[in-house]
């Protein structure tokens, strides 16, 4: 079992951000009041479309994992250092940013643990 402990409150919002903030001369205070819902989405879907993940990472998610997912948390860990992995008790509490997880759920969808995060992650574009 797999639960939700946080995320990046609008991440939509910090992934536009992060892009704009890549490709604008303007002002910070101006880059965060700008945008609206759909045009956060349409240059998030533009700019991850292009290959430029690091946006991406500016945005986090935090889960309960419980024990039965070792295993593939121990090969997942092999190829993407960025999953940050505590354990205890009962499980384990798992962060990592969305590029990370945009890139499991791409290259590892087979996984359990995959297939669970993609239910967690919100829709980008």
């Amino acid at each position: 079992m797999i639960s939700l402990i946080s995320q990046t409150e609008d991440p939509l919002k910090v992934v536009a951000t992060a892009a704009r903030i890549c490709y604008s001369s303007l002002p910070l205070e101006k880059l965060l009041s700008s945008g609206s819902p759909s045009s956060d989405r349409a240059l998030v879907k533009k700019v991850l479309e292009m290959g430029h993940l690091s946006v991406a990472e500016h945005a986090t998610i935090t889960l309960s994992v419980d024990g039965s997912f070792k295993e593939e948390l121990f090969s997942i860990l092999r190829d993407k250092p960025f999953l940050k992995v505590t354990e205890h008790s009962r499980g384990f509490i798992v962060s990592l940013n969305f590029r990370t997880a945009m890139e499991l759920i791409s290259e590892k969808p087979e996984l359990e643990f995959t297939k669970a995060l993609s239910e967690f992650l919100p829709k980008l574009f």
